[in-house]
């Protein structure tokens, strides 16, 4: 990452500029860019490049770009333990809500990552619960309900709580 995009990207955090300030910065003017976004996170994941992983999913997030076309390098990344991007990964792929990446989710609950820790809420565990609540197939159904089953109680409950928002308890 730049130190361009990296003063832009506190711009953004600070407030200072906008979203439509900044994606028009990044993009220089130009539409933001899907396949330029896909790009950065698979070079990212291929090269164990937190930076970049950052940078596209900053850039994900403020254009919305919630399609499927990034599911399977998310889903992959959801595991690996070398970046500090996993909430950020599971909110993305909440508002993706591509069936193809519940089997990845479901894994990823019962994952505990060294950098998380201190969490004893389970915070990561409960944004990929509520990614599958709103995937919401039955695939999907079906690992909630296998949550519910979780040694983690605190998991569980979560699990129940989306199940019972769905009615389907």
């Amino acid at each position: 990452m730049t130190e361009e995009i990296k003063s832009l990207i506190q711009l953004l955090a600070l407030r200072k500029i906008n979203e439509q300030e900044f994606l028009s910065t990044y993009f220089k003017g130009k539409q933001p860019n899907k396949e330029y976004c896909l790009k950065l996170l698979k070079d990212g994941l291929s090269n164990n490049e937190t930076e970049k992983i950052e940078e596209a999913l900053i850039v994900m997030s403020v254009a919305n770009f919630n399609d499927d076309v990034f599911s399977e390098a998310l889903c992959v990344l959801l595991s690996k333990d070398w970046h500090y991007s996993h909430e950020v990964i599971a909110m993305l792929l909440k508002n993706i809500k591509d069936p193809s990446t519940v089997n990845g989710l479901y894994y990823a609950t019962e994952l505990q990552f060294e950098y998380l820790n201190y969490d004893d809420t389970f915070q990561f565990a409960r944004k990929c619960i509520k990614a599958l609540a709103a995937i919401g197939n039955e695939n999907a159904i079906d690992k909630l309900r296998l949550l519910t089953k979780s040694n983690i109680h605190i998991i569980s409950e979560y699990a129940k709580k989306e199940l019972r928002y769905k009615n389907l308890e």
